[in-house]
């Protein structure tokens, strides 16, 4: 996947990584983390230039992530339980719901670069739930930059070993987001618990 990753960027450039960066952070199965990785590593070698590659792939970030809240706004909040695509979406936004209700906007900025594999049902989750366009804006630019910023610094330092990083960061982000949404269920069930109790000494 890495050499075919680095052989595409090369000869397409960083336009094209702006689009695969674009088109992952709307939900699609495309390796984000590795192509921002990669940048770093071409701007190492010399084939690009750090300050355009950081450009490049934040505006493809952020022009994503403004993808999946529109799905989230116009698409899924009207799909309701209809089959398909469309219905995967609005089904995706109804279970990061609880991680909106539970962070509020900050989940936005947090699944940016700590929280990843959550990132693309946060986008929709965000236009589906109603919040503000401004305040998704400001919270997923700011946490694309860190994102884009750690990712590409790592891809310029350790270049060589890409593909073994990858995989280590791959890893670190999917044990943060199970740890996260443990911790969620485990705080809705003291709250059941506590109403439990409150009913049950009321009676």
């Amino acid at each position: 996947m890495t050499d075919q990753l680095l052989e595409f960027l090369t000869v397409y450039g960083l336009p094209a990584a702006a689009l695969v960066l674009a088109i992952g952070q709307a939900g699609a199965p495309l390796p984000t983390s590795l192509a921002l990785l990669t940048l770093g590593a071409l701007a190492a070698n010399g084939d690009t230039v750090l300050a355009m590659a950081f450009i490049w792939a934040l505006a493809g970030t952020v022009l994503g992530d403004q993808a999946g809240f529109v799905l989230g706004r116009f698409v899924a909040r009207s799909a309701g339980d209809r089959p398909g695509f469309m219905g995967g979406l609005a089904r995706k936004a109804r279970r990061a719901e609880p991680t909106m209700a539970r962070w509020g906007s900050s989940s936005v900025f947090f699944t940016r670069w700590l929280i990843t594999p959550l990132g693309s049902a946060i986008n929709i989750a965000s236009g589906f739930t109603g919040l503000a366009w401004s305040v998704f804006t400001v919270w997923s630019v700011l946490g694309e930059m860190l994102w884009v910023s750690i990712y590409i610094g790592l891809g310029y330092v350790f270049g060589s070993n890409i593909e073994t990083l990858a995989g280590i960061l791959g890893n670190m982000s999917m044990a943060l987001a199970m740890l996260a949404a443990a911790a969620l269920i485990g705080w809705q069930l003291m709250r059941a618990v506590r109403k439990a109790q409150a009913r049950s000494q009321s009676d």
